[in-house]
């Protein structure tokens, strides 16, 4: 028996002088990047669906959500290139956060509030106003 699959923090994350400090947890149907400073948070971006149709949802302290296709190139036979981001429309927030929490058990309870919070946020952003 397999065990589920969950995301995991990746030691030696890449770090870049002058940005945010990097932390990027992974599994294979998710990528969480999350960019913390001297206040917290400041942004993650989530790719999901990786396996068929990735797709990334950004968020930024200043700035709010973003949604992207993501392009990786990998129909280019040979292609080694840094993956594309497409805008993509709204998100469907409901399924990100079903997704997320159903692999996000393992991750600090403080983290993992932060960003379904964030991600609630957004879908209540994202739902028009009645006349």
């Amino acid at each position: 028996m397999t065990a589920a699959p969950m995301l995991r923090e990746l030691a030696n994350v890449r770090q870049v002088a002058g940005e945010p400090r990097r932390r990027w947890f992974f599994c294979h149907e998710i990528d969480l990047v999350l960019f913390e400073d001297e206040q917290g948070i400041c942004a993650f971006q989530l790719a999901y669906d990786k396996p068929r149709r990735e797709r990334s949802l950004s968020w930024q302290r200043q700035g709010g959500f973003r949604h992207y296709l993501v392009d990786d190139g990998e129909p280019l036979a040979g292609a080694n290139r840094t993956p594309l981001l497409y805008a993509n429309g709204p998100a469907d927030h409901g399924a990100i956060i079903d997704t997320f929490l159903a692999l996000a058990a393992e991750l600090p309870p403080e983290l993992k509030d932060f960003i379904v919070h964030k991600l609630r946020e957004g879908a209540a952003a994202a739902v028009p106003e009645a006349p």
